[in-house]
């Protein structure tokens, strides 16, 4: 009797471990998340080229015209700044982290907010700023720049998270 029960509830047992190892996977997914640089409207040309990002970023800190570059952005070690940083720069995190550091010690190039929405609110303080912000958080006062002609939901952009 003890033997039919247990290979009854088998197939039960199965199909709830598939149904949480579904759920798990369905909740990776949702977590997944794109990264969009963004401008002031109209405040910059909204294309560039991959490689001279992450020149600009990680040691020029200024602009091909010789103005200072300011990067805004959220925690360094978020979901969404870890594709910034492993994706574009090809830094660890931590690495990242120590990068900011070390070019804010002459000047103010990293600006470092709790999420998306102080970035905006950064970005609009400082015209001349670029920001790496979550693509759904994109509003109408900001440009979009292309990254290799891609945008954020074109296949193959360089920032999604996938």
């Amino acid at each position: 009797m003890m033997t039919r029960l247990k290979r009854a509830s088998l197939p039960r047992l199965r199909n709830i471990l598939v149904v949480c190892v579904a759920v798990f996977a369905c909740r990776q997914l949702a977590a997944a998340r794109d990264v969009a640089l963004v401008t002031l409207k109209n405040s910059r040309p909204a294309a560039t080229r991959a490689a001279d990002l992450s020149k600009f970023i990680k040691t020029t800190h200024k602009w091909p015209d010789g103005r200072d570059l300011i990067v805004v952005l959220t925690d360094p070690a978020s979901q969404e700044m870890r594709i910034v940083s492993e994706k574009l720069l090809s830094l660890t995190s931590g690495e990242f982290r120590k990068s900011i550091d070390a070019a804010n010690k002459g000047r103010l190039v990293f600006v470092v907010v709790a999420n998306d929405d102080e970035v905006l609110k950064t970005l609009n303080a400082n015209p001349t700023a670029i920001a790496f912000i979550n693509v759904y958080s994109i509003n109408s006062t900001v440009d979009v720049w292309k990254i290799d002609g891609k945008l954020p939901l074109d296949p193959a952009y360089l920032l999604h998270s996938q």
